[in-house]
């Protein structure tokens, strides 16, 4: 759930502003991608992630807070939401188009990423448990609560007292925070913090408790994975054919009389080359292929070969003599010294000898009679 590593200046620790001997820490662990499908199924559902997806989540700057201590994964201070980055999230389940799905409708849902501000950060209430972690809000100066991280924007406000806990900015998903934090707040939870986990309770509950529940056909979709072996054939060459009832005729417009295209607009400019090429054009004529190069090799012809195998005869291709000395060897018995070597992998001298007996095992030099 955790290592230490060196980051770059784009991700830095929320608290001291450090990005040297950081700690990564995982509010959602990986072994979550390896729960229950079903479990795993509705959280994909509810973060807008593709079927299969959550093991990428999991190891993506959304999931993933960097500290310069391990206070945090001991829990001895916990981030929470702000009362109004709570209410967001909530607002943004409402129109992500994941809820009263029905069965038939496979309209996109909007991606958990959609909730982050331009900065792509997001504010949470800083609030300690032990003298130590304290300290940090006073040495490193965190910032106050706003009126509006204290009301939610909805009028209703955060208990007396509350603005005595200060705010950190990080990157991580309010999805993930909240689900670390609903855990660390059944262990330690007081009268005043009791607020913040009952967002955080029922934030998670939302794809935990089986609120928000996806469609079958979601559950049933094929996994994405990291390569195309998990893809069906369609998608895995670059695009995705749809369903018949799908499919619908784009309306006829006249691109050369359409004002609203720009004059210099590929496809008006299309337009215009392909009108002033009439019915009697043909691309053959206009451009003829190059005449093909012809090989000043001539046929062998063998009177032996005629006598032996008839009039009709083809004279089979001369044999190449690259690492195969004599064409009299046997390959069977004897093999060529890159089987030996590298096990049947070809080297810089391989012939067509060579590749028969790679590729077919077939001895072109072997003799007629074994």
């Amino acid at each position: 759930m955790a290592q230490f590593i060196n980051l770059s200046n784009e991700f830095r620790c929320p608290i001291s502003g450090t990005t040297e001997n950081l700690l990564r820490c995982r509010p959602i662990p990986y072994e979550a991608a390896e729960e229950q499908d079903t479990v795993v199924a509705a959280r994909e559902w509810v973060f807008g992630l593709p079927r299969g997806g959550l093991s990428y989540y999991l190891k993506s700057r959304e999931n993933g807070i960097c500290y310069i201590c391990r206070m945090y994964l001991r829990g001895e201070f916990i981030l929470a939401p702000t009362f109004r980055a709570y209410v967001d999230a909530m607002h943004f389940m409402e129109r992500s188009g994941i809820k009263h799905r029905k069965e038939n409708d496979r309209s996109p849902r909007r991606p958990l990423t959609a909730l982050a501000s331009h900065e792509g950060l997001y504010r949470y209430v800083f609030i300690p448990y032990t003298d130590a972690a304290r300290a940090l809000q006073d040495e490193f100066k965190l910032q106050p609560q706003t009126e509006e991280n204290l009301n939610g924007g909805d009028g209703t406000r955060c208990l007396e007292g509350s603005d005595q806990f200060r705010i950190v900015e990080c990157y991580a998903h309010p999805f993930s925070v909240a689900t670390f934090a609903d855990k660390i707040f059944w262990k330690r939870s007081t009268s005043l913090t009791a607020q913040w986990h009952a967002c955080v309770c029922n934030l998670v509950s939302q794809w935990r408790g089986g609120r928000i529940k996806p469609p079958r056909w979601f559950i049933d979709e094929p996994k994405y994975g990291i390569d195309d072996s998990d893809l069906s054939g369609t998608e895995a060459s670059g695009y995705l054919l749809r369903a018949p009832e799908e499919i619908r005729a784009p309306e006829p417009v006249n691109i050369l009389r359409d004002l609203h295209v720009a004059d210099d607009n590929y496809r008006k400019k299309a337009c215009k080359w392909i009108s002033n090429i009439g019915p009697e054009f043909d691309p053959i004529e206009e451009n003829p292929p190059p005449e093909p190069v012809r090989s000043p090799v001539q046929l062998r012809r063998s009177e032996r070969l005629r006598n032996r195998l008839g009039p009709y005869a083809r004279p089979p291709s001369p044999q190449r003599k690259a690492t195969w000395v004599s064409c009299f060897r046997d390959p069977v018995h004897k093999p060529p010294a890159w089987v030996k070597r590298n096990g049947c992998f070809p080297t810089s001298d391989f012939s067509s000898n060579d590749w028969a007996y790679f590729r077919y095992g077939v001895a072109l030099a072997a003799p007629n009679k074994m």
